[in-house]
This record gives structure tokens, C-alpha cells and sequence, in this order.
């Protein structure tokens, strides 16, 4: 399933070692972050991870969540949810061709 990925993970590192190098996207939702990731860095199989202008949608599994939970804090740490914590969080990600660019969105309920 591509939200427990080692490429989703990588992504996401890259995204919070480089967050100068990404766009982070406004959200209306307060459990949202939505990142603008460029073509350019190197992602494993984009074509099942990023389709071209189509998105996947995932639940990342609880030894997802276990394993990268440090990681996903800070992720989590972006939103303006008023919960205290999470206990799912889900990964839309896809490619927009016109922008050269990955779309990563977590959601955390």
C-alpha cells in the first residue's frame, strides 16, 4: 500500500530536513497540512506514489505511525487542529504536471 512506503517516507523526511524548499499550502481545515513538493526531488516509483493528475488516498497503518511518530508530530504540529493529538492520519498524494510538482496532504483525525 503506497502510504506505508519507504518512498512515502522519504518524502516526508525530505520535507522536514528541507522545509525551505517546499510549499507549504493554506488550509480551511484545521487538521490539515498540505505540502508542494518539487519535481525534482527524487521520488521511487512516482507513477504508483504520485499518478499524474490523479490522487491516492491512504490510511497510514499503526507500524507506520509507531515507527515514524516523531516525524509525523511535526507534521502534525503545523496544524491548527485544537485536539491535543491524533490517532489516524491519512496521506493524499499525487503529481500536478503544470506545477512540476508532488502533492503530499496528511490529514489527522
Amino acid at each position: 500500500m503506497a502510504s506505508n512506503s519507504d518512498s512515502i517516507y522519504n518524502v516526508l523526511t525530505y520535507i522536514h530536513r528541507h522545509p525551505n524548499r517546499v510549499g507549504f499550502i493554506a488550509q480551511r481545515n484545521s487538521n490539515v497540512v498540505s505540502i508542494s513538493v518539487p519535481d525534482t526531488v527524487p521520488v521511487a516509483n512516482p507513477e504508483i506514489y504520485f499518478p499524474t493528475e490523479r490522487l491516492v488516498v491512504n490510511r497510514l497503518n499503526e507500524d507506520f505511525l509507531a515507527m515514524h511518530g516523531e516525524l509525523l508530530d511535526d507534521f502534525f504540529d503545523r496544524t491548527t487542529s485544537s485536539k491535543p493529538d491524533y490517532q489516524n492520519v491519512w496521506i493524499t498524494t499525487g503529481y500536478v504536471a503544470a506545477q512540476h510538482a508532488y502533492l503530499v496532504e496528511l490529514s489527522f483525525e
